[in-house]
Order: structure tokens, then C-alpha cells, then sequence
């Protein structure tokens, strides 16, 4: 008999290396926690993004920015709504033009911020940081399977196998990444397929 036993590790525990599909060549990379040299504790972390096959790096998320507004057009005073394309810099004033009149204007727009990277939703699932894909995933009916790394793999793969699966009670089981795993991947008739997945992605 399978028997798994909670460590107690949470989904932080293994997120110092994410493997991502990089958003210039779509290889594997990475995103890893580098320490921060300014830091005089010694505890303070950076994300940096790195693809060793393209050699892209990133040391901090690009943001992009999108104006829109609903306004009232000053030469025939129509309600028309507008919003501006993809932007690297926070726009102060955009110029939109009146779609009943073609009359041109500056207003004040308000603004989304995105990530670069996040211009499609895709249902993907994706690092934080960077929101850059993640290298292992799969959907299963519907559901997004997914694991950051070979140590986040073999853990899941141990958790899966197991007949008996024991909690470690101290006082933080729910907040432990076993304890908020979706239904589908604790099921047992998930467990032959998700095992299919994993021994895949160890290859």
C-alpha cells in the first residue's frame, strides 16, 4: 500500500525555480528568486526571468497600459465611447476621434495596467511575476493540471500514488498545497490519468 504523509509544504515552497515557456521562443526557462544586493537582512527576494536558448532575461515585469473613456463629444455632442491601443507609458491625455462627427479631441482617460505578457486570456495557468505560461501543463477535462518544477512534480506524483493519504497536523493543514489541491486531482479516478501526465513530464 501507498502511503503519503502531508510535510506541511505550501505552494511557495516550490516556487523558488518556475519553469515557463518563454514569450520570445516559446523554449523552456525560468523564473527564479535571486536575492536583492541593496537587502542588509538578507531576506529579501527578486524575480528574474531567463531563457538559456534565446538568452532573453528580465529583471522586473513589463507593464503595458490601455486609455479608454466614455465621453460627450464638444462639437455635436454625441456619447461615444473610446480606448486607445497598447501603450508602454501611462497615457496623461489621449486624442480620440468622435465616430459621429470625426471631430478630434484630448480628454483625460482612465487607464489598465496589464502585463506585457497577458494580452490574450487564454485559460492558461501562469506564473505570477511575469504571467508567463507555465512548461507543465496539461488540461484534463476541462481542468488545468499543472506543477512548476521536477520537485513539484514528484511531490504531486507521491501525494497521487498513495492509497493512504495522512494529514500532519500543526495547526496549518489548510493552507498547505496538498490541503488546496482542486477535487479533480485528489479523485480516484483521476489518478491513473494525472500519473500518465507526470511520468510525461519527468521525461
Amino acid at each position: 500500500m501507498e502511503r503519503f504523509q502531508d510535510e506541511n509544504k505550501f505552494l511557495g515552497s516550490f516556487a523558488n525555480e518556475i519553469l515557463v515557456k518563454c514569450p520570445k521562443c516559446d523554449s523552456k526557462s525560468m523564473v527564479k528568486k535571486e536575492p536583492v544586493s541593496e537587502c542588509k537582512c538578507g531576506h529579501c527576494h527578486t524575480k528574474v526571468f531567463e531563457c538559456k536558448h534565446c538568452f532573453y532575461k528580465l529583471k522586473k515585469p513589463i507593464y503595458q497600459y490601455v486609455g479608454y473613456g466614455k465621453v460627450y463629444c464638444n462639437n455635436c455632442f454625441e456619447k461615444y465611447e473610446f480606448e486607445s491601443q497598447s501603450l508602454k507609458e501611462k497615457p496623461e491625455k489621449y486624442k480620440a476621434k468622435c465616430p459621429h462627427c470625426n471631430f478630434q479631441e484630448e480628454w483625460k482617460p482612465k487607464i489598465e495596467e496589464f502585463l506585457q505578457n497577458s494580452k490574450v486570456v487564454d485559460g492558461l495557468a501562469k506564473e505570477k511575476y511575469y504571467n508567463l505560461p507555465l512548461w507543465f501543463q496539461k488540461e484534463v477535462n476541462g481542468d488545468i493540471f499543472w506543477a512548476y518544477n521536477e520537485e513539484h512534480i514528484n511531490y504531486l506524483e507521491r501525494y497521487i500514488k498513495a492509497d493512504l493519504r495522512e494529514r500532519n497536523n500543526n495547526g496549518g493543514y489548510h493552507m498547505t498545497m496538498v490541503s488546496r489541491l482542486p477535487k479533480f486531482v485528489k479523485e480516484a479516478k483521476s489518478r491513473e490519468k494525472l500519473l500518465k501526465i507526470l511520468e510525461k513530464w519527468k521525461k
